[in-house]
């Protein structure tokens, strides 16, 4: 189907195809979506990231899945590299002591059991810049380091609906992206507070190798 042509029966039966196939493969990742689509207060159910249905996460997560296989070796063949990892993977037993970096705060690698500091120290290992992202205009941002660094790759650790979002405005910037979603969406946005969580280090590896 071509982009700005009209929708034939074939097109919504393939993409119908697309939707069930995904419903079916990755269901199990998103069983308490529904839950949380009917917790949600009417004055954030305005909110597009809050609100995102199942089988938007899905395809979502089938996008995330095909940005990695394409910009992977691209990213990998950039000569500055940066990460942006959220900042609810942090260890919340103690007090965050990350310090002031280059355009957003960095670990100092508090404690051993903290997931900022575990994927800080992978990405040091791949000769990748580790920020914590917590409130920044990624747009401006990117745009600033394409045009200081004109081979550039970024790499997103974040929740599905927000690294999808994040992929997309590298591309549209001229840089390659790839990312890794959390294990689950835990930061105060979702719930009434922050909770602690996580995502898979083996696969982050197995991404940058």
């Amino acid at each position: 189907m071509l982009l700005g042509s009209k929708t034939t029966g074939a097109d919504r039966e393939i993409i119908q195809f697309v939707k069930e196939t995904l419903r079916h493969s990755l269901c199990i990742y998103t069983k308490n979506v529904s839950n949380h689509l009917k917790s949600l207060p009417f004055t954030k159910r305005m909110d597009s990231t809050l609100a995102t249905k199942e089988g938007k996460y899905h395809l979502y997560m089938l996008e995330i899945e095909l940005v990695n296989r394409i910009y992977r070796e691209e990213f990998k063949r950039s000569e500055y590299k940066f990460a942006l990892i959220a900042h609810c993977l942090r260890d919340f037993r103690p007090g965050c002591r990350s310090e002031e970096g280059e355009f957003e705060a960095v670990c100092r690698g508090c404690t051993e059991d903290c997931f900022i500091h575990l994927g800080s120290v992978l990405l040091k290992k791949y000769g990748i810049k580790p920020y914590i992202s917590v409130e920044m205009d990624q747009e401006r941002l990117f745009r600033r380091l394409k045009q200081e660094h004109p081979s550039i790759g970024a790499l997103g650790i974040a929740c599905i609906p927000e690294l999808a979002m994040g992929m997309r405005l590298c591309i549209r910037t001229g840089i390659p992206p790839v990312g890794i979603p959390l294990n689950a969406n835990r930061c105060a946005r979702w719930m009434s507070r922050a909770h602690e969580t996580s995502f898979n280090l083996e696969q982050l590896e197995e991404l940058l190798k």
